[in-house]
């Protein structure tokens, strides 16, 4: 196999390899040989819910707060321990508190202090406002114990990245993950290559990895060495992505089908972390500035597809072989909540508190921490305890969700949110 330097292959032909890995953000990885993840892993699925949920709606009865306008014929119910908003346009609300309550854990009057979608979604994922920032699904997905093929999977959502870009894998809104690697890519662009005649990808492809094996087995110790064992790792992963791309369509362009794709990743032990974005009905986001009642709609769908999660992992196995179920965690986000008042349009501005759910393996279920006060802002929680105290407690913010995603994955949160420590009540 040539150097760096030496310009013998076939014209294009493995540059045009490298560079799709590269620009799908996989590139330069001097790892061992690709594994599955293990069954001691925790993996996760994130559900985000973009554009600002009124909490009021599901997660946190509000009726006794006269601030608050509440949608109507609605009223309190509880599942499972867990109180929550129930309403005869939302059944699938109902049915998800009745059937998974137990497993799923509500936490109320999460402080993000921003009212724009960027600053917020950024102060949630990452818990700073800081530029070059990881998140917390790439900081998982880079402690995971496996070189996975596709350790952080962003089908559809945000990406924060920083130290560790090489572990995310965006999709692509375009399909564009799709197109680099099967080479279509190519036909967009201006580069004087082109994608090779039907037959022989394959035969390149091995070709390349016969010429990377014979490289690296009489590489000289040091930078040759390092170099021909992250060419030979490339090769791998792409030949891994290839099949990848023959069993889930990576294209998938409705959240149902997104997610049902996040989670074969997951049960093939591909990736350790998925992230899926949900926009509501027709796609029109959760921002619901004009006619707020379309929050039912938005949270019928998210609560059916929630159901639908959750019956698939109970139906599948993971790579331990016991259910699928035991093995994920499912984490539910929206960047920031409804104003408490309805405007004049009928709708709700931005607002600074939100909430989050976990369900899933590691999660205490049944039960719900934090709360709101008269004047719908956050009170305080006691972290080991998950109790509202208002002289003991501390004000919930984006790193305490961060940091307890990080101690759920097994990673230590104080390397990364010193100042935020995990909420250990929602762990079992």
């Amino acid at each position: 196999m040539p150097g760096p330097r030496d310009h013998s292959l076939p014209n294009g032909l493995s540059r045009r390899e490298l560079g799709a890995l590269a620009a799908a953000g996989l590139g330069g990885l001097a790892l061992p040989r690709l594994a599955r993840a293990g069954a001691e892993e925790r993996k996760f699925l994130f559900v985000y819910c973009y554009g600002g949920w009124d909490t009021s709606f599901v997660f946190a009865p509000m009726f006794d707060i006269e601030i608050v306008d509440t949608d109507p014929g609605s009223t309190t119910a509880e599942a499972h321990g867990i109180p929550y908003v129930d309403a005869e346009s939302r059944p699938a609300v109902r049915t998800f508190f009745e059937t998974w309550g137990d497993r799923a854990c509500v936490v109320n009057g999460l402080e993000v202090p921003s009212v724009s979608h960027d600053r917020c979604t950024q102060l949630l994922f990452t818990g700073t406002a800081r530029p070059g920032v990881d998140d917390f699904p790439s900081i998982v997905a880079a402690h995971s114990g496996q070189d996975l093929a596709l350790p952080y999977t962003v089908l559809s959502g945000p990406i924060f990245s920083g130290q560790y870009a090489s572990q995310v894998v965006r999709v692509g809104s375009d399909d564009q993950l799709t197109r680099l690697l099967d080479g279509s890519a190519l036909e967009l662009s201006d580069l004087p290559v082109s994608p090779g005649e039907a037959g022989t990808d394959e035969l390149v492809r091995s070709w390349l990895e016969e010429r990377a094996a014979a490289f690296e087995a009489g590489a000289l110790p040091g930078r040759q060495q390092r170099f021909g064992s992250a060419y030979a790792a490339t090769l791998e992963k792409l030949r891994v992505l290839a099949e990848v791309g023959d069993s889930v369509d990576l294209s998938a362009a409705t959240t149902t089908e997104q997610v049902l794709n996040g989670i074969s990743l997951l049960e093939q032990g591909l990736a350790r972390c998925v992230t899926v974005q949900d926009m509501g009905l027709y796609s029109m986001s959760w921002d619901s500035h004009a006619a707020n009642a379309d929050q039912t709609y938005h949270y019928e769908l998210l609560f059916t597809l929630l159901g639908e999660i959750m019956t698939e992992l109970d139906a599948r196995t993971g790579p331990a072989g016991g259910l699928l179920s035991e093995e994920v965690t499912v984490v539910v986000l929206s960047e920031m909540g409804r104003d408490p008042r309805l405007n004049d349009a009928q709708g709700k501005h931005h607002w600074t508190y939100t909430s989050a759910m976990f369900v899933g393996a590691g999660v205490e279920g049944g039960r719900v921490i934090g709360g709101f006060d008269d004047a719908v802002t956050g009170r305080p929680v006691v972290l080991d305890t998950g109790e509202v105290d208002d002289g003991a407690g501390v004000a919930l913010e984006g790193g305490h969700i961060a940091a307890t995603v990080l101690a759920l994955a097994d990673v230590d949160p104080g390397e990364y949110f010193p100042t935020t420590p995990p909420l250990t009540a929602v762990l079992a």
